[in-house]
């Protein structure tokens, strides 16, 4: 698959989280010209290590997102981190990956905090056919201050654990398996503390362009634990899920200068107590990106899933969106996007629908980005961004306003 596929289905499963985007999204998401986005510019080989450092700032006049009230702010944030990727035996390596961010607040102090992420894989390879990594992950933030609406420390942690491999069985024949464990940690909600063991198995066709479809089969197991306002006598005790997903994914070079990627099936999700909380329905992710001109791109994303997000007080969220926007390479060392977001949200019953009556909670979430990268030396790369969004909410005190106007500066060592 190519290096501008694999992009896009990065791209493809990061955009369903972008309404609970952390501070800071809009220009770390930005891309310099040479990272194969555009075609007038071959993609820089990628070496075997890299340090950086940045430091950035960012003005919000609605951080804590808020209806009404003063809520604006100036957030800096300071960050180190680092990649190696190298062989140990063989064919056998190792890939470690790692940051440290620490972001002051000026006005909302008590929400200062430092957040980190670390990966680390051994990638293994079993003659010509057998390959795959076995690692493990951690990570911690802040969580969502659209979702607290309020000036508190909220730390949440992941840990994951996870083996993957793909047999190729022939030049366009391979099978492919994987698991993965991830436990959470949320000290103000104990209701957040769950853990996930998800397993996936597909199998995949690839042409002699490197167009792939397949079909992939995943089932996870979980525990919801039931708030107390819900179940105050205990007797539900521990609301366990389990979600199949069963999918047609694929990727495919339409033309030199139009790639798709994505996948449509269908998704089960059920529990063991609250059975009014179940889903079942068809799910889809969807990513296109057209270059008509050698230095002038568009991405188009469409999306509907459903799974748990950890910043949210509700068993599980489906979400459909769509974004688009464009990107322009001035240089070789300058560009510039935009992108338009647009999602619909619906929750499961939480404690607060469940215990007043209320319909279940739907939202609205709407943003506009434009991003400019900079390149200024090879060590030195600027980055800014203005993002404008607002929500709109079937429940009270949720709808919001903001902009928001960020600068980030980062050297590489």
């Amino acid at each position: 698959m190519s290096r501008l596929a694999r992009m896009a289905g990065v791209l493809l499963l990061l955009s369903p989280l972008a309404a609970l985007a952390q501070q800071f999204d809009a220009v770390d998401t930005l891309l310099p010209s040479s990272a194969g986005q555009f075609y007038a510019y071959t993609p820089d080989p990628i070496p075997p290590y890299e340090l950086w450092a940045s430091f950035g700032m960012d003005y919000d006049t609605n951080i804590l997102r808020r209806t009404t009230g003063d809520n604006s702010e100036v957030l800096s944030r300071a960050s180190v981190g680092g990649r190696w990727d190298g062989r140990i035996v063989g064919r056998q390596g190792l890939h470690l990956l790692g940051r440290v961010d620490g972001y002051v607040y000026n006005k909302f102090s008590d929400l200062d905090n430092v957040g980190y992420s670390a990966l680390g894989e051994w990638r293994w390879e079993l003659g010509n056919s057998l390959a795959g990594a076995i690692g493990a992950s951690s990570r911690r933030w802040q969580a969502s201050l659209s979702e607290i609406q309020r000036a508190q420390y909220d730390p949440i942690t992941e840990n994951r654990l996870f083996a993957n491999g793909r047999w190729a069985i022939g030049p366009h024949l391979g099978l492919r398996g994987g698991a993965d464990w991830a436990g959470y940690h949320r000290p103000s909600r104990d209701l957040s503390n769950t853990q996930t063991v998800t397993a996936t198995a597909g199998v995949d066709w690839i042409t002699d362009l490197g167009n792939m479809i397949g079909l992939e089969v995943r089932q996870a197991r979980g525990n919801a634990p039931v708030n107390a306002l819900v179940d105050a006598a205990g007797v539900l005790g521990n609301n366990d899920f389990q979600q199949t997903d069963v999918a047609i994914v694929g990727t495919w070079l339409i033309s030199p200068t139009l790639r798709f990627a994505g996948n449509y099936g269908h998704s089960h999700r059920t529990y063991t107590e609250l059975t009014d909380r179940d889903f079942n329905g068809p799910t889809y992710r969807a990513a296109l990106h057209w270059a008509p001109l050698a230095k002038v791109y568009m991405d188009f994303e469409a999306s509907k899933h459903v799974s748990s997000i950890i910043d949210v007080g509700a068993s599980h969220v489906v979400v459909k969106g769509i974004s688009f926007g464009p990107g322009w390479a001035i240089t070789a060392k300058t560009n510039l996007t935009a992108r338009f977001i647009n999602q619909h949200l619906n929750y499961a019953a939480d404690a607060f629908t469940l215990t007043t009556g209320e319909p279940l909670r739907e939202e609205i979430v709407k943003a506009f980005r434009l991003g400019a990268y900079w390149e200024y030396t090879r060590h030195v790369h600027i980055t800014t961004a203005w993002e404008q969004g607002d929500r709109e909410s079937n429940q009270l005190g949720r709808n919001y306003h903001y902009n928001a106007y960020m600068a980030n500066l980062r050297y590489i060592f």
